[in-house]
């Protein structure tokens, strides 16, 4: 198997996914054309939307894998995502009627990116809302971060799996100085004490919430 530029997934005939998140779902019409052109150069037939707001090319060969991931960073450069784990973004205070003012999602977003390339926290899924409806769905998400009129929420421990469920309130009215620096706590609490490959859910089944809380808020 060949060394690749970025993180794929093989299919059961060898082919490859190669799934792009360009700022996180936020795309122009040209954006789209481009990714259609560079499916056509590949002799890509099948491109997925995915719930993380990437758009996955879905049987890239394996000679092709590494051309592509140059097309793209060149076509889109800064504007790719590369978290560690998956970050999700709703739509936002520019087209939701609902969100929160004063709260900017697609920022936040980009926050949670960095501080998880700060960390070797494992796989850890974050949805971050800006409204209590939750359309990113935080809170089935391992951390989920919530806006309302008197700050920022943060969830931890949901899960979407074979077992799931809904994370625990940690901390809430926070403002985004202070939700930033737990969340670094957080992320640096599963690089110690998960075990393996363990989600965040069982990582807190395990020690407790209580555990979790001492070591991240103090209490």
């Amino acid at each position: 198997m060949e060394q690749f530029k970025h993180h794929v997934s093989q299919h059961k005939d060898g082919t490859y996914s190669v799934g792009v998140s360009i700022d996180q779902g936020y795309m122009t019409p040209d954006d789209f054309i481009l990714l259609s052109e560079l499916a056509k150069k590949y002799h890509v037939t099948t491109l997925m939307a995915t719930t993380a707001k990437k758009i996955s090319f879905m049987d890239v060969q394996e000679a092709n894998v590494n051309p592509l991931w140059e097309d793209l960073e060149q076509a889109f450069g800064q504007r790719l995502c590369f978290p560690k784990g998956k970050v999700i973004v709703c739509p936002g205070s520019k087209f939701c009627k609902f969100a929160t003012p004063g709260r900017d999602n697609h920022a936040m977003g980009r926050e949670v990116e960095r501080i998880s390339k700060a960390h070797e926290a494992g796989k850890v899924k974050v949805g971050v809302s800006c409204c209590p409806l939750g359309c990113a769905m935080p809170r089935v998400r391992d951390l989920g971060i919530l806006a309302n009129a008197k700050g920022w929420m943060l969830t931890i421990g949901g899960n979407g799996g074979a077992k799931p469920g809904v994370g625990n309130v940690i901390a809430e009215g926070l403002d985004e100085e202070e939700l930033l620096a737990l969340l670094d706590k957080v992320y640096q609490y599963f690089e110690v004490n998960k075990n393996g490959k363990e989600r965040t859910i069982r990582t807190v089944e395990r020690l407790g919430v209580d555990h979790l809380k001492a070591a991240v808020l103090g209490k």
